[in-house]
């Protein structure tokens, strides 16, 4: 019995210590989002995205303009809703920045 009981207190320790390293994971990520009109939707998008990664750090801007990297960050969830607009095309757009640790 004793046996069992200690598999069972080792099996909860070790699901409490998943779901905490699941959660700070989480933790780490945060999604943006960001509306803007260009000439073009790929422009319109570009923008979007320029705005997003202001949003996570002025300090990733530079690079992002240079290269489209944004070192130490992983980026997932590119989305984007697009409409013919006046000055070209207007999206909407959001995209999730997690710290690479």
């Amino acid at each position: 019995m004793t046996m069992i009981r200690s598999f069972l207190s080792m099996a909860g320790l070790s699901l409490l210590l998943l779901l905490a390293a699941n959660s700070a994971s989480a933790s780490s990520c945060k999604t943006y989002g960001a509306k803007a009109t260009a000439g073009s939707e790929k422009s319109a998008k570009w923008f979007v995205m320029e705005t997003i990664v202001q949003q996570v750090s002025w300090g990733l801007w530079p690079g992002w303009v240079a290269n489209g990297k944004t070192p130490g960050y992983k980026v997932r969830g590119k989305r984007f809703k697009c409409r013919k607009s006046a000055g070209g095309s207007t999206c909407i757009g959001q995209a999730t920045f997690c710290r690479i640790k």
